[in-house]
């Protein structure tokens, strides 16, 4: 398995749960109400952190892609920066995990192995915050165990 694999299948992983819940698993059947509930408010909702990995994940998918970016002018990062509805948001976020997927595949090896540590680091950070969707919907008492979390 060269490191293109190894990336392709962190990827996967977040379209389908493997030996832990997807990113997209994890919002799936939620409302627009539900994504929005915080248990108090230093705490982000789910669409926020929704907001956030569309923001990030997007950002380097363009930089892996040699496509520049916008500097930062907003550090806030968990706003909804393109006034998506929930759904759109789930939608979008559902493209940019498949566009990555398929900006690897055919990525060439000087690219990839230039960008491996924005990649590694992006994967960790999405898996990162689904245990935090995860955890939103357990203390809203919206999660069934039998998606993939017990406990």
């Amino acid at each position: 398995m060269n490191t293109k694999d190894v990336f392709i299948v962190q990827l996967d992983a977040c379209h389908e749960n493997t030996w832990f819940v997807s990113l997209l698993n994890s919002v799936d059947g939620l409302t627009e109400k539900q994504a929005n509930w915080k248990p108090n408010e230093t705490t982000n909702s789910i669409f926020e952190i929704v907001n956030h990995l569309i923001f990030y994940n997007e950002r380097h998918l363009n930089r892996f892609k040699n496509i520049p970016v916008e500097k930062i002018e907003d550090d806030n990062t968990f706003r909804n920066r393109k006034d998506l509805s929930w759904d759109e948001a789930v939608k979008k976020i559902t493209e940019i995990t498949t566009e990555w997927t398929k900006a690897v595949k055919e990525s060439d090896e000087e690219n990839l192995d230039e960008k491996a540590p924005v990649l590694a680091h992006l994967t960790i950070h999405t898996t990162y915050h689904t245990g935090q969707i995860i955890y939103n919907r357990k203390l809203q008492g919206i999660w069934n165990p039998e998606e993939g979390v017990v406990g």
